[in-house]
């Protein structure tokens, strides 16, 4: 469970601990539970740089929560806030971001532009299941659900207040004798008498007015030339314009007419209609086909945090792991030159293409020879490790560590009666042979393929020539990357050293700083609450565990990720530490107006859906979620806010006898971009796969990874007002009908009332 971090008091605001016999998010029962809740973190201008000390999850038998519900109990602790309607989603994986998507010259007063505008419409709009921990958002958007919500809804007019609203329509269209000339004969009602007078006393008061600016401009304001001329026509002036509001008040009064209009404008209904121009009128059309509905974030410039406080030296992975990211580029390489090879077979013969294809041949030779033993004693899963290695030998300035290669070949099916270090120590002796047999293969096709394309060129054989070229230049790519890794692996070898990590959890994933707006979180967890699965309470939409959770919900998982992540989780003596910086990001949308579903007691359902849970009262929250879920409600909650991580690091401690595969496993996954447990490995962008976002380094029994890329890991979503209306074919809808009238059937008996008062009109004209 967790304990009470050190130093901390709880603050005014903060969300309290749940009492005994409560319940966390998997739903599991909660005894003594301890908090030092941090100030709510409302968005990221009042988040101040802060460091929470690291909480430990205690090995105790009734704590059987799964590695998602310590870090969401985690969270819920440090960021806080006291909104019940409110809660927080976890999504896995992190949603990597990348802040040349969103950011725009604000300062100069700069428009977003419809590029901008599209991506966060796209980030803030997507909608999730009501559930505490996900995958995945649903699919849906939120303009989307939120028009079929406003469209199911259709408002109730109470009949006795309709009946009175008749009514003064009745009066206001009641005939009134006045005559607006002397040879007027027509019909008028009391509206049009009250506003012809009141016309008219407008007009004068207008009259007044410009004849006084007229006269300052004239003669000067203040001055006594004025004053005299005010003197002799201000009474007669006023005179005129209190007879005319004589004339009104005598038919009607302003202050009466006022009265009259504020209680025929009253009454629900036309919130609906507003909502849906509102939303219809902010709208801009998508170049693909859609539309935008645009978004705020506060603050405003929230995508200039979007970067990391790791310094290079933070970012660079060990040689084991840099050795991983090579494995797959020599692989490449080899490839590359046996189709290169190939393709040079088709160009008509010369002497020098001769030469060169012999060269190749004796060259592959060598390369097979040496490998060859490998291949005999371990199988052809051997030729992947055995190349990276050769590659390897010119990247230290001795041999290459057997521990690097033990980790390349961790994982790989042996033969019977073989074993690990066998295998190492035969790679280990044939690598220097075989790096100089593989550079001389690598020159040799280098030499035939640009000979080959000389030859392409002078014979005009296009065909060839399109095939050949790309993968040169594909090749070129590869060798670069490959020169790149090197470099990085000579630099990581003198700079990482070798043995146990020692340093505290605060020390290793600690992070250089808190940035402004952010507050630091982190956890120190045994590695056995990877093995829990996460409850249906806490999570609607996870169901993968073990494996395939720890690295990063993955579909499939290989047999060596099994194996790591089996011998990690049932050790006693392995833990996880996470430390990462987050902010908590509002989202603004000045198109959407959640209120309007506050006001559903006065309006009539046309489907038998809901907008939500009518309920407002549960036993917990669990059961409102529960509720939220069943399926039978459109627009149960929406997201308020993001909650983006940055500075991410994980470290994983083990015992010595499982280090080798567990770091080799992880290592692997690393290298290829995967993520772990709840953040992502991918970039908010495109880039070359030897520059992964997640950074691993390899000390001792202990791997600890570093994510360079800001990420949202969870939403904050608010739970949709209780849904209050009454389906319209329900009997006690019918029961209603008595005392409500549908528009409908407003609109019925007031289109009555204007055809009866037209008779009347009709009438007294016929009379006159």
């Amino acid at each position: 469970m967790l304990t009470e971090a050190i130093g901390q008091r709880e603050q005014p605001g903060a969300k309290a601990a749940p009492a005994k016999g409560d319940k966390s998010a998997t739903g599991t029962p909660v005894k003594d539970v301890k908090t030092a809740a941090e100030t709510p973190v409302k968005d990221v201008r009042e988040a101040p740089a802060k460091a929470v000390k690291a909480a430990t999850v205690k090995e105790d038998k009734e704590d059987k929560r799964s590695m998602s519900s310590v870090l969401y109990d985690e969270i819920e602790r440090v960021i806080g806030g006291d909104n019940d309607n409110q809660f927080f989603c976890l999504t896995m994986p992190g949603q990597a971001l990348n802040a040349a998507d969103y950011s725009y010259a604000y300062k100069n007063g700069g428009t977003k532009g419809p590029k901008v505008e599209a991506n966060e419409s796209r980030l803030a709009n997507k909608l999730f299941d009501p559930c505490r921990v996900t995958g995945a958002d649903n699919g849906m958007t939120l303009p989307y659900q939120y028009r079929s919500a406003l469209d199911m809804l259709s408002p109730k007019l109470d009949l006795n207040v309709a009946e009175a609203k008749n009514s003064l329509r009745k009066l206001l269209l009641t005939p009134y004798p006045y005559k607006f000339t002397e040879d007027d004969t027509a019909v008028h009602s009391l509206q049009d008498v009250y506003f012809f007078l009141y016309d008219q006393w407008v007009e004068e008061e207008t009259k007044w007015s410009e004849e006084q600016s007229e006269q300052k401009q004239k003669l000067g304001d203040g001055t006594d030339a004025y004053l005299d001329w005010y003197e002799s026509v201000a009474e007669s002036r006023l005179s005129a314009i209190d007879e005319k509001m004589s004339k009104v008040i005598s038919v009607f009064t302003p202050n009466d007419m006022k009265i009259l209009e504020g209680i025929l404008d009253s009454g629900s209904g036309a919130e609906l209609q507003e909502a849906r121009a509102m939303l219809d009128n902010t709208r801009k059309r998508d170049p693909n086909g859609g539309y935008i509905y645009p978004v705020s974030f506060q603050p405003s410039n929230w995508f200039e945090l979007l970067s990391t406080s790791f310094t290079p030296t933070d970012l660079l992975d060990d040689p084991s792991a840099l050795a991983q990211k090579l494995k797959p580029l020599s692989v490449r390489r080899m490839t590359l030159n046996t189709q290169i090879e190939s393709i040079s077979a088709l160009v008509p013969e010369t002497d020098r293409l001769k030469e060169l294809k012999e060269k190749v041949t004796d060259a592959e030779t060598k390369v097979s020879q040496a490998e060859s033993d490998l291949v005999k004693d371990y199988g052809d899963g051997v030729r992947d490790v055995f190349h990276t290695v050769c590659d390897l030998v010119s990247a230290f300035s001795s041999d290459v560590p057997k521990e690097v290669i033990k980790q390349l070949a961790g994982g790989m099916t042996l033969p019977s009666g073989k074993n690990i270090d066998e295998l190492v120590d035969a790679l280990f002796n044939t690598a220097s042979a075989g790096y100089s047999a593989q550079q001389a293969y690598a020159s040799a096709v280098s030499e035939l393929a640009d000979a080959a394309a000389e030859e392409i060129a002078a014979q005009g054989l296009e065909q060839l020539s399109s095939a050949l070229i790309p993968l040169k230049a594909k090749l070129a790519e590869v060798d670069e990357e490959i020169a790149e890794l090197k470099s990085k692996i000579q630099l990581s070898s003198a700079v990482n050293g070798s043995g146990e990590d020692s340093r505290s959890a605060e020390e290793a994933v600690g992070g250089n700083s808190v940035p402004e707006g952010y507050t630091r979180i982190l956890i120190s967890t045994s590695a056995s609450h990877l093995s829990e699965e996460s409850s249906q309470e806490s999570s609607s939409t996870v169901k993968k565990t073990g494996a395939s959770l720890f690295f990063c919900g993955g579909s499939g998982t290989s047999e060596k990720q099994e194996s790591a992540f089996s011998k990690l989780s049932q050790s006693a003596d392995s833990s996880i530490d996470i430390g990462m910086n987050v902010a908590k990001v509002s989202i603004e949308r000045g198109w959407f107006d959640p209120g309007v579903f506050a006001l559903t007691g006065n309006m009539f359902n046309l489907t038998p859906l809901k907008v939500a849970p009518p309920s407002r009262t549960y036993d917990s929250f669990d059961d409102r979620l529960k509720d939220m879920a069943s399926g039978n409600c459109v627009f149960p909650c929406y997201p308020t806010a993001m909650l983006i991580a940055r500075d991410i690091s994980v470290r994983f401690t083990m015992t010595s006898d499982i280090s080798s595969e567990v770091s080799s496993a992880i290592s692997e996954h690393a290298s290829s971009g995967g993520g772990f447990l709840f953040f992502s490995g991918s970039h908010g962008s495109s880039r070359s796969s030897s520059n992964s976002a997640v950074h691993s380094t390899s000390t001792g029994s202990s791997v600890t990874l570093r994510f360079d890329t800001p990420q949202i890991i969870g939403y904050y979503l608010e739970c949709t007002h209780a849904d209050d209306s009454i389906y319209i074919d329900d009997p006690a809808a019918k029961t209603q009908m008595q005392e409500y009238v549908t528009i409908a059937e407003f609109v019925e008996k007031y289109q009555k009332l204007i055809e009866a008062m037209a008779d009347v009109k009709a009438r007294s004209g016929a009379e006159s």
